[in-house]
């Protein structure tokens, strides 16, 4: 599974369907929203359409907290946030 930074409004709620998470369904919601309004971020898997893996955070710095508390390393925290985007794993042939 990789993971990304997804830009979500601050009371953002992932769109749900009878209970479950529509996988996949933040895209089109947020893709018509103002980029102004979208200040959170959300991390989300995307090795699928993707889905939430973090709650809402008003800024990254507390993304960075919740991330190194979950065990990400500094080194991967930077990469992540550099790139907005991630692998979970690599795999060494």
């Amino acid at each position: 599974m990789g993971v990304e930074i997804v830009r979500v409004p601050v009371d953002w709620h992932h769109p749900e369907e009878e209970g479950e998470l529509v996988v996949g369904g933040h895209h089109e919601p947020l893709y018509y929203m103002d980029s102004a309004s979208k200040t959170a971020f959300q991390l989300y898997e995307n090795v699928s359409e993707g889905s939430p893996v973090s709650p809402v955070f008003p800024t990254s710095e507390k993304l960075v907290e919740w991330l190194k508390q979950k065990g990400w390393t500094t080194e991967s925290v930077e990469f992540l946030l550099s790139n907005g985007h991630a692998p979970t794993a690599i795999a060494c042939l």
